[in-house]
């Protein structure tokens, strides 16, 4: 087998599934985690072409995923909005 061209890839793509799997189960899911593991969900876009791309091909449900992050979101949002003003 050829040697293929380029810097060789810091994580095999079997690793990086694995870890989105892990990072699915928990119970925050997938929310966040752009930001809470950044460096995971750039080599995700950079190996699959997309953040979804990548979830679905660790055997996630992508359109669920992404329901339980809205929710999130809109319960933290609504949550801030009702604490007391002069605690912002």
């Amino acid at each position: 087998m050829p040697r293929r061209r380029g810097r060789p890839s810091l994580m095999p793509p079997f690793v990086l599934l694995e870890r989105i799997r892990r990072l699915s189960e928990r119970r925050q899911g997938l929310f966040r985690v752009h930001r809470t593991h950044g460096d995971l969900y750039a080599r995700a876009r950079r190996q699959f072409g997309s953040w979804q791309a990548a979830v679905r091909a660790a055997g996630c449900d992508y359109t669920t995923a992404i329901e339980r992050a809205r929710r999130r979101s809109l319960e933290k949002r609504r949550a801030i909005r009702r604490r007391d003003p002069r605690e912002r």
